[in-house]
């Protein structure tokens, strides 16, 4: 009898050391969690009615996402101790809200994301890539669509960099949609 107990007990130590091998003490870390900050872009947009800023899938969670572009630029790679504090689509929208200018709204805005991702070209260098398409409702009626793929070197090789990355990424493209609305003179006031 005590044969079968020295087993079970055996069992059970092995059965923990496999569990904390699979990953089991790896969940008890909390992982990261980022926003763009805290700050205000420098670049005001014109007085804009904001419908919403919506991200395609996957990056309508809160994952944060990378490519190996130098092995398989098409698999999409989860950042697996970092995650976005909300998803991108509302992190933008933020952004955006805190850019807008004052006044009576003349347009009506509306954004999707298309890509919101770091993209490793090697093992220790990154750059943040956004794509988005803007639709712009004028008073007439029209509307006018815009489409930005940008990307911004420098966002290192770690998660925590590139954040940092996507931050500047994100306010060059506020500062190139301010430069678009404004350029729509049934936009201004």
């Amino acid at each position: 009898m005590s044969g079968s107990r020295f087993g079970g007990g055996l069992a059970f130590v092995f059965s923990l050391v496999l569990a904390s091998c699979a990953g089991g003490g790896a969940s008890s870390v909390p992982p990261h969690s980022y926003d763009l900050g805290i700050e205000t872009p420098a670049t005001n947009m014109p007085a804009v009615e904001l419908r919403g800023v919506r991200a395609v899938r996957p990056f309508d969670s809160t994952a944060m996402y990378y490519r190996l572009a130098y092995r398989d630029a098409e698999e999409l790679v989860l950042f697996a101790q970092s995650r976005w504090a909300a998803p991108p689509g509302e992190l933008v929208r933020k952004q955006l809200a805190r850019a807008t200018r004052a006044g009576t709204p003349r347009c009506a805005l509306e954004i999707e994301l298309q890509e919101f991702s770091q993209v490793f070209s090697a093992s220790d260098a990154s750059s943040a890539h956004l794509e988005l398409v803007a639709t712009l409702k004028v008073p007439s009626g029209n509307v006018e669509t815009r489409a930005l793929r940008l990307s911004e070197a420098g966002a290192g090789s770690t998660a925590a960099q590139g954040v940092k990355a996507m931050q500047r990424v994100v306010t060059r493209a506020i500062t190139e949609l301010v430069q678009w609305i404004d350029g729509v003179a049934a936009c201004r006031s």
